[in-house]
């Protein structure tokens, strides 16, 4: 577990926004296309002013977080993560892309959501990832429901596409959701990311106002 010293302060946080992006802007487009044409299809990808929800193992997260971070080198874009159970590593992923990305690592869900709450106040990246896929799921559930009410209400303002990854559907506020699953054998431990990625299931529901969904799709990753 790392020490105090080696989490990030908010003022850290804030620093490094304005150092790292002063020019950074909300994307003027509604949708942040994921790359998957199945999701994209639909109204061009994940909602800009609002809420997303990706349920899922944290394996599953992973890869879905390997094809967002695929997308962000394509469209040459800006995003945050904010890595609450410090399960990302840099390392194994293209050098190209971790310029234009943010990585916050936190160490609880409300340490998780405070610095989050300052990305999202901030309204200057058009993307932001809260990974709480790794933690306890008794501590998300802590997490009060007006907090994803507000999130709700700033990305509405900003124009920021806000994903929340959960272990399993916690976050009311969501407008969209979706969840992931596998079947994984021993054989996927030889495969590479893109052809594990083809063989994921997704459901995605696609809400309004209101809690029940409106329309589900089945996509199969290409």
């Amino acid at each position: 577990m790392p020490s105090s010293a080696n989490i990030i302060s908010l003022a850290a946080v804030r620093e490094a926004l304005a150092t790292r992006f002063p020019e950074a802007a909300p994307l003027p487009q509604r949708h942040w296309a994921t790359g998957w044409s199945e999701i994209d299809a639909q109204e061009g990808g994940l909602p800009h002013n609002a809420v997303t929800e990706l349920c899922s193992s944290p394996g599953c997260g992973g890869f879905f977080l390997h094809r967002m971070l695929g997308a962000l080198q394509v469209q040459r874009g800006l995003a945050a993560l904010v890595d609450g159970g410090r399960s990302f590593d840099p390392g194994s992923y293209d050098a190209a892309v971790l310029p234009r990305l943010l990585t916050v690592f936190c160490e609880t869900p409300e340490q998780s959501v405070k610095v989050t709450d300052l990305l999202l106040r901030d309204g200057n990246l058009p993307l932001v990832l809260l990974d709480l896929q790794t933690m306890p799921l008794r501590r998300i559930g802590r997490i009060p429901a007006s907090t994803w009410h507000r999130f709700q209400r700033l990305v509405e303002r900003s124009g920021t596409a806000l994903v929340v990854m959960t272990p399993q559907p916690i976050v009311e506020a969501a407008r969209v959701r979706i969840t992931l699953r596998s079947n994984w054998n021993l054989s996927a431990l030889t495969q590479p990311r893109d052809e594990l990625c083809e063989s994921l299931h997704a459901q995605v529901y696609r809400r309004g106002r209101q809690i029940q969904p409106l329309e589900e799709v089945h996509v199969r990753t290409a």
